[in-house]
């Protein structure tokens, strides 16, 4: 495991000098990163979402908190009486997120069969099921976002209902908050971030009469092509070949992608290694705690910021976000590390990481899959999950010596 390259940097440097024990060092190390970051995602950040947008239950109409004294509730009766709802599609995403895990069970294959020829052909199984859910995943998004039009003209019904579902207070207003929720649930962003920025200029584009929210009429002018053809003439046969070429683009760019990070990683890990020896941080904390915090801290902000509408609407969006964001994570991470082993045909072992993003996004994701009404308890539970998936970590790879 290429924590215990991390204990020493002369021995380090002599594992990394043989290519073979560097591109498995550097493949282990996305894998342990990915596990850090996924249970980050479902321990910390999840809970984030109920602590943070919860709303007393009696008053759940998706409007805002109602003005209830704290002292009326006790802690203890806060517990179950505070929480927060979600829609049907947020439960259908965290089955998405389930879905993902098909390629790390398959992956537990190969120490219970203990062939290296199987072991090969079980990687290269698990790689063309790992990228096609990528590649799927993106053409899934795509299409979400064309429904909003039929045969090149606005759909104006749905895209009035998709207005009144974003004026959660009734006001014929859309704020820039409310904007902001409807843009993280469909992941305009794909690294599951969202800059303020992007907000404001989306928001200056819809808002026509400049009063910083937006009506009905403006949000449908905006969407609507058909106002848009006198302006830019469009070839009929435009769509299909844009179609075509997106698709292609998407493809290519995941390529690239994990090519850059094939080639990025081996030189991370040589400063990872400086970086631990240097400041004599523990190397178990570097991948499951250190890159982790610094990649979703600013995420966990924005999540508390979202969340803290106290609507169902903007938790339902905010959840759905952590879901999508995992399955791309997981994907195209897990992409990444079985096209390096594959390629490379180096040794590898990372039970212990896979069997951790298992038990965490299965437990995560079946709990979340089957139910739609969140109580406060349920945050601090998964707070708790928490301590106990790092402990895990802990006791495969550094106690019992699993990878």
């Amino acid at each position: 495991m290429w924590c215990g390259v991390l204990l020493d940097n002369n021995l380090a440097e002599s594992r990394l000098s043989s290519d073979d024990t560097g591109a498995s060092s550097m493949a282990e190390m996305g894998m342990s990163v990915l596990a850090g970051s996924a249970v980050m995602s479902l321990t910390l950040i999840w809970p984030s979402v109920i602590v943070f947008g919860s709303y007393h239950l009696a008053d759940d109409d998706e409007t805002i908190l109602p003005q209830l004294p704290d002292e009326e509730l006790s802690f203890l009766t806060k517990l179950t009486a505070y929480g927060l709802t979600t829609d049907s599609e947020t439960s259908y995403t965290a089955r998405l997120m389930l879905v993902s895990m098909i390629p790390f069970l398959i992956l537990q294959l190969p120490p219970i069969i203990n062939s290296p020829s199987v072991a090969r052909v079980i990687v290269l199984i698990a790689l063309i099921i790992s990228l096609s859910f990528f590649i799927a995943y993106i053409v899934y998004q795509n299409k979400l976002l064309k429904l909003l039009s039929i045969n090149g003209k606005a759909n104006v019904q749905l895209i009035k209902n998709l207005y009144k579902e974003l004026d959660k207070n009734h006001d014929g207003k859309v704020t820039s908050a409310e904007l902001k929720t409807l843009l993280m649930g469909i992941q305009v962003q794909a690294d599951g971030e969202l800059s303020q920025d992007l907000v404001d200029r989306i928001m200056d584009q819809l808002d026509i009469t400049g009063d910083d929210s937006i009506q009905e009429d403006e949000f449908v002018r905006n969407a609507d092509e058909e106002q848009q053809e006198a302006l830019i003439p469009k070839d009929p046969n435009v769509n299909a070949q844009t179609s075509v070429w997106e698709y292609l683009e998407a493809s290519a760019l995941i390529l690239i992608g994990i090519v850059v990070t094939i080639l990025i990683a081996r030189p991370l890990i040589t400063n990872i290694a400086n970086f631990a020896t240097d400041a004599h941080v523990p190397s178990f904390f570097i991948p499951y705690f250190v890159i982790p915090c610094a990649i979703g801290i600013p995420r966990l902000l924005s999540t508390i910021a979202s969340a803290s509408q106290k609507t169902q609407r903007a938790a339902s969006l905010t959840l759905s976000q952590i879901y999508s964001g995992l399955f791309m994570s997981n994907m195209s991470s897990l992409s990444t590390f079985l096209l390096t082993v594959y390629i490379k045909d180096v040794a590898w072992d990372v039970s212990a990481e896979v069997l951790v993003v298992l038990v965490v996004c299965v437990v995560m994701g079946i709990f979340t899959s089957t139910r739609t009404v969140f109580p406060l308890w349920t945050g601090f539970v998964g707070y708790l999950f928490y301590l106990i998936s790092i402990l895990m970590l802990y006791l495969l790879t550094v106690v019992w010596g699993w990878s």
